[in-house]
């Protein structure tokens, strides 16, 4: 694989080892600490959500015309300086402040997503593509086993906020070691010299007007298969993205698991990922994208209903609860493939920024929707193979939606 994206691995390694020190405890500390409940929580992280959902489109444009190197810096900058206010904020127990850390510095995170999926494309393509959005993910969740291993461990003996703070430090050393060592990609080089032809040469759309930020929007409007598999995936989001906070709050608060076997089993998902997200890949290299994204979804419903199971009966929680994690993460294998891959894999040339930002932004809003869903959920239904239940119907129409856009893709692109 290209040096480079090692190198980015490592860096993305890095950065998750400090997000994962108190993000996936953050749910657990607004409820028990802060007395935000089921329902608020839901809102909250909607909120917040909502008001960065605009930054990935607007990244994947950008990314597009400034360049991904750039992009990729100020973003895990950002978090850094946005991940330390949110440990002064929490230090104070200031939910205000903590939402405003978290709304300023995670919209210009949350705008370098499609600069790290571009970067990565420009150096790969075809299967190889597959193999770079893979070991960015290991890198991904190698850094978010071992940082929510010691988060479980730490929390307790020390303090929340404080972990918050080691956090934003280590996500700024991984972005100070990406700022020394990174190169450009192929498409940062040749940027100047794009810039140069465009202020020459003004290109036309086909409609007659002028290229640019609006051009680039009706291309991926006018693109039905591109907008038919992001919808799927904004599906396939509600269903996963019960994970990050309802999953949590279900399993301490309804099957009664303890913190520190808590921060096990989640860090337990990362090493499943770290050492079989490769050897999943090179097994289903060939395969249709859709076929491996509805297969993964099915083993999270699978999952989530037997925690429901569980907690209904009484059944080994603990015992089902690690179960559920090596099942819903064999899910996630899968599922990871295609999110990855497809948005440039359906791009046209000069246009993978924005297809990558695009499909950030549908994904996002699938799982704000899930967040104040599975809150409303929790709050307001007792029976736990109903939460369950209610949480992953949206499994159904996601995967008709993956089957229909695979009847309509071209198979050189729908071929991991």
């Amino acid at each position: 694989m290209q040096s480079n994206l090692r190198l980015l691995a490592v860096g993305v390694a890095i950065r998750m080892f400090g997000n994962a020190l108190f993000f996936p405890f953050l749910a657990l500390f607004l409820h028990g600490v802060l007395n935000v409940g089921y329902l608020e929580l839901g809102v909250i992280i909607f909120g917040v959500g909502l008001a960065q959902l605009p930054f990935s489109i607007l990244g994947g444009l950008a990314t597009d015309r400034v360049g991904r190197r750039p992009l990729i810096l100020i973003g895990l900058a950002s978090e850094a300086v946005a991940t330390l206010g949110l440990a002064y904020a929490f230090a104070l127990h200031s939910l205000p402040g903590a939402i405003a850390a978290a709304i300023v510095g995670g919209g210009i995170a949350t705008a370098a997503g499609p600069a790290f999926s571009a970067y990565i494309a420009d150096f790969a393509h075809g299967p190889e593509r597959t193999r770079g959005f893979t070991w960015y993910r290991i890198g991904f969740n190698a850094g978010y086993s071992a940082g929510v291993t010691a988060g479980g461990l730490l929390i307790p003996v020390l303090n929340f906020p404080l972990a918050v703070a080691v956090g934003a430090g280590v996500i700024g050393a991984g972005a100070f070691l990406l700022f020394l060592r990174l190169d450009p990609s192929p498409f940062d080089r040749a940027l100047p010299a794009r810039r140069s032809s465009s202020s020459q040469v003004e290109q036309p759309s086909p409609d007659g007007r002028s290229g640019g930020l609006a051009q680039s929007l009706r291309t991926l409007a006018r693109d039905r298969v591109a907008l038919l598999v992001a919808l799927a995936f904004a599906l396939v989001a509600f269903v996963v993205g019960q994970w990050a906070i309802i999953f949590p709050l279900f399993v301490r608060n309804v099957l009664g698991v303890p913190l520190n076997l808590l921060g096990v089993g989640l860090a337990l998902n990362g090493l499943v990922v770290v050492f079989g997200q490769s050897f999943t890949t090179e097994h289903v290299l060939g395969r249709r994208h859709t076929t491996l994204g509805i297969v993964g979804t099915l083993l999270y419903v699978v999952s989530f209903l037997g925690l429901g199971v569980a907690g209904l009966f009484g059944f080994f929680p603990v015992v089902i609860f690690f179960l559920a994690v090596l099942v819903l993460t064999f899910g996630e294998n899968l599922v990871t493939i295609p999110q990855t891959t497809l948005p440039s894999n359906l791009a046209p040339s000069g246009e993978v920024g924005s297809y990558n930002g695009a499909f950030q932004t549908i994904a996002s809003a699938g799982f704000l929707i899930a967040v104040v869903v599975g809150g409303a959920v929790l709050a307001f239904t007792a029976n736990p193979v109903l939460i369950w239940v209610i949480l992953v119907a949206p499994a159904l129409p996601a995967v008709l939606l993956l089957r229909l856009a695979a009847r309509r893709m071209r198979p050189e692109v729908d071929r991991a």
